[in-house]
């Protein structure tokens, strides 16, 4: 059992739950539970002819898994988005209870989830943060051993400024994140560098003061902690080839900051994993793709990686409680 890895359904109508079915029949990925209402994809499982092939779990105290079958936990659920919803509940307590190693949460809409279930629903990062009652949690972008992440993740780009202000924020994202990289990623001594928030980091003050009067006093204070880490510079020139040869982590001061490169990098083949949590989540980074459902060709290697990040993470969390 301990070699499961739970998904959530995420969004029933992306292409999410088709590139699924589609690498699970051919034999690509396996030893999974998808957490979802059987009833709302009954019909997706009888179009993929698969329909003989699923094993049903609907009781949690006895969870009849089958290696060799599409293991779904089903529920009740009043509507698409109540599914999604509850799907992600399921799925943390699973991993919470150590059934599953860990959870990939298939992208969804959570405009949708805002407006018909959670009006404080910000995104899946934030939801498992809050769920898992951590006061802090770190957006990890992984491609081929090139770690990015946003210092912020997702708010308005006005308010990024006040956060970043946050001395005690700043300090603690930084902090977490230099332990995630040496307990699940393995990286003994990591070596990060990070951005400014304003063009040319700022220019000593000249396009803004944020570097000035937040970033520099925490980075030095974190030096002082015995953490390799080397900025703020210009956004725009951290993420060169001779850097990825240098440092193990590249923080950005806000999303787009870190998903532009990131997704230009890896070509939708990317994991986006979040640090800080008791449980091993991640999530493919090609969104629910409407435009792609029932098309040919489409990338399925962001899912499979999804599958070997939590797998090696896993592994790591194990090597690094015995150490």
């Amino acid at each position: 059992m301990n070699k499961i890895i739970g998904i959530t359904i995420g969004d029933i109508q992306g292409i999410g739950i088709r590139i699924l079915i589609d690498r699970w029949k051919k034999n690509q990925i396996n030893n999974f539970i998808l957490f979802t209402d059987f009833n709302l994809i009954s019909n997706i499982i009888k179009q993929n002819k698969i329909y003989d092939k699923v094993n049903i779990i609907n009781k949690y105290n006895k969870i009849n898994f089958i290696k060799k079958k599409f293991n779904i936990f089903t529920y009740k659920s009043i509507s698409l988005e109540n599914n999604t919803y509850q799907s992600l509940k399921y799925g943390y307590k699973f991993c919470k209870d150590n059934v599953c190693i860990g959870l990939i949460t298939l992208p969804l809409r959570k405009d949708l989830i805002q407006k018909n279930i959670d009006k404080k629903f910000i995104g899946q990062t934030e939801f498992f943060q809050k769920i898992d009652k951590k006061p802090y949690s770190n957006m990890i972008l992984y491609h081929n051993k090139i770690i990015i992440s946003p210092l912020t993740t997702h708010i308005k780009l006005n308010s990024v400024p006040k956060i970043i202000l946050n001395k005690k924020f700043i300090y603690n994202q930084i902090y977490n994140l230099y332990n995630t990289l040496i307990i699940d990623f393995n990286i003994k001594k990591p070596k990060i560098i990070i951005s400014g928030l304003n063009p040319h980091a700022g220019e000593n003050g000249f396009l803004g003061n944020e570097e000035k009067e937040s970033l520099t006093p925490m980075i030095n204070k974190l030096k002082k902690r015995g953490i390799i880490i080397n900025g703020p510079l210009s956004a725009d020139s951290i993420l060169i080839k001779k850097n990825l040869k240098i440092y193990d982590c590249f923080i950005f001061l806000y999303h787009d900051q870190a998903l532009i490169p990131f997704k230009y990098i890896s070509q939708f083949s990317g994991v986006n994993y979040t640090g800080n949590l008791s449980i091993i989540r991640t999530s493919p980074d090609h969104g629910t793709a409407y435009n792609l459902v029932g098309k040919k060709n489409v990338s399925y290697t962001s899912l499979i990686n999804c599958f070997k990040l939590i797998k090696k993470i896993s592994k790591n969390r194990i090597l690094n409680a015995k150490s």
